[in-house]
């Protein structure tokens, strides 16, 4: 499954980087969106824990692409629980402003080294801290570069050893 998961991951990659990714935004309810999603997470979980869901704001309607979001959010949030295994409930904020709106997946995890930060998105990079655990090294450059198709910026704050938030 590894290996399978490697290609799907570099196939995306390829596609990305030749600018053939489809971006097709349509109007988005966000709260219901992510609500929907949290549910799903919410039905797989094993260890007990949940994808906590909190907003803020006035909520407004956005022009979005579902499936790039769709997608960089279940990469995101994936990694949320996959690297804070045995403590808090990771969490999925929506901040609406007046000039953007935030939306957050945080983790009460590992951490993020910081002189890796800069390093995170790009592909197969993977912080050493994570060595046990499987994973491509192609998730958050492909998040990172289906969130930017989609007209939005990724970034990450992080302390080593109290967890990650992604912006």
């Amino acid at each position: 499954a590894n290996m399978t998961n490697l290609m799907d991951d570099v196939l995306t990659l390829g596609k990305l980087t030749s600018g053939s990714v489809l971006c097709t935004p349509e109007d988005i309810d966000l709260v219901d969106f992510c609500e929907k999603l949290t549910e799903e997470f919410n039905l797989i979980q094993k260890d007990g824990r949940v994808l906590d869901f909190v907003t803020a704001g006035e909520a407004s309607k956005l022009q979005l692409d579902p499936k790039l979001l769709t997608h960089s959010l279940n990469n995101l949030i994936s990694n949320a629980f996959k690297y804070s295994v045995g403590k808090k409930n990771p969490r999925l904020g929506i901040e609406f402003k007046s000039t953007e709106i935030v939306l957050s997946i945080k983790d009460y995890g590992l951490g993020i080294p910081e002189e890796q930060h800069l390093h995170l998105f790009e592909p197969f990079f993977r912080a050493d801290n994570v060595t046990e655990i499987q994973g491509t090294g192609l998730g958050l450059s492909i998040a990172k570069e289906y969130v930017e198709v989609n007209k939005g910026i990724l970034s990450v704050t992080s302390i080593l050893g109290e967890g990650s938030c992604f912006y």
